[in-house]
């Protein structure tokens, strides 16, 4: 009995740590996604362009984008 409840909190302590670094890499994307999208295609045609409070003036105001 002891060894089924063990491994039972060992599945959820694992479950748990996937669920953790998921979301901690979602929200690194999230916050990064602006300036990357900016960086690589300041006017993507078709596209929702990326805000401008997520850029640099060096980065959406030259033709050709730094990298």
């Amino acid at each position: 009995m002891r060894q089924h409840m063990l491994n039972g909190w060992l599945l959820a302590a694992l479950i748990a740590l996937v669920c953790l670094l998921g979301i901690t890499a979602y929200i690194e994307v999230k916050k990064d996604l602006p300036r990357v999208a900016c960086r690589h295609n300041p006017e993507a045609p078709g596209k929702m362009a990326a805000p401008a409070g997520g850029c640099t003036a060096v980065c959406c105001g030259s033709a050709s984008p730094s990298v």
